[in-house]
Order: C-alpha cells, then structure tokens, then sequence
C-alpha cells in the first residue's frame, strides 16, 4: 500500500529548505577541495625539504671525494718523484739498465778494428752507430756479429744498414740502426 504524506509546510520555507540544503553541501565540497589543496601544498613542502636534505648529503659526498682525489693527486705526484729518485739511484750503484746493457753487447761484439764516431742508445734500447773501418773484412765482421749468433738473435730485433761508403783515404763509414727487443 503506497503511503500517503501530507506535507503542511508552506512552499517557500520548502524551497528555502532545499537552497539551505545545497547551500551548505556547495559549502562542504569547497571545505574538502580547500583541505584537499593544503594538503597536496604540505605534501609537495615535505617533499621538498626531504629533496633538498638528499641533495645536501650527495654534495657532502662529492666534496669528501674531492677531497680525496685531491690528496691522491699529491700523493701520486709524491710517488711519481720517488719512482725516479730511486731509478736515478738504481743507475749509480750499478744496477743495469737496458741502455746500459745493450751499450755493454754493441761494445763486446764490435771488431777491434771499428771505431766508434757516435753512438746513441734512447730507453727502449735501440742504437744508432756511426762506425769507421779501415777494412770491408771489420765491416763483415760486425754485420756477421750482429746478425748471427744466439746473444744477438735473443736481443736484437733489426739490424738496418741506412748508409755505407768509403772515402778517399780509404775507410768505411757505416750509419747502423739497430731495433733490439723489448
């Protein structure tokens, strides 16, 4: 059975009633999206402090990394200049070095008949001679030497003959570029 209401009211204290009751609910939805605003600018302000503290923590890293990389540089130059204090001191107490050894070698197999004009050995070893020989046979000799022979196959790497004459008085001048192994 459908009910029946009686409503006594007057129309306008209804109508007053409903723009009361969507008044107050247009109020309340202004309320929540005020809330929901401060809320989100609180978020976004908490957010922010937490990002700059992380960012504050990373620049303290990287300047103790700056730091350190700074005294590994003075430190690395330090043992830079022992390093060749100490292969300076190597050379005077007869430690041998490969120019050394390789200067005694080109010494021990040249004929005694060949002089030297100039030799230069550079770090790696390799030589440069310019050699006088009053004889082709020395000359033989020292080609022989330098190319046979299991002390120069086990030091030398190539033997490179860049110029051979003779003068007027009767000698051979020879310029040798000799590649030894490293």
């Amino acid at each position: 059975m459908p009910k029946i209401t009686i409503n006594l009211l007057p129309e306008e204290f209804r109508l007053e009633e409903l723009k009361k009751a969507r008044f107050y609910r247009v109020q309340s939805i202004g309320v929540g999206i005020i809330m929901l605003f401060i809320f989100l600018s609180t978020l976004t302000i908490a957010l922010r402090i937490l990002q700059s503290q992380s960012i504050k923590q990373v620049q303290a890293k990287l300047n103790t990394e700056k730091e350190k990389i700074t005294n590994l540089k003075t430190t690395q130059g330090s043992i830079l200049l022992l390093k060749n204090r100490l292969t300076a001191i190597n050379q005077f107490l007869g430690v041998s070095s490969k120019q050394v050894l390789t200067y005694e070698f080109i010494n021990r197999i040249l004929p005694s008949s060949v002089n030297i004009s100039s030799i230069s050995v550079n770090k790696s070893g390799d030589i440069s001679l310019l050699l006088d020989s009053p004889d082709s046979s020395s000359v033989d000799e020292l080609i022989s030497n330098l190319t046979t022979g299991e002390e120069a196959q086990a030091k030398i790497v190539n033997v490179a003959i860049e110029g051979l004459n003779r003068g007027r008085d009767g000698v051979f001048r020879l310029s040798l570029n000799i590649t030894t192994k490293g």
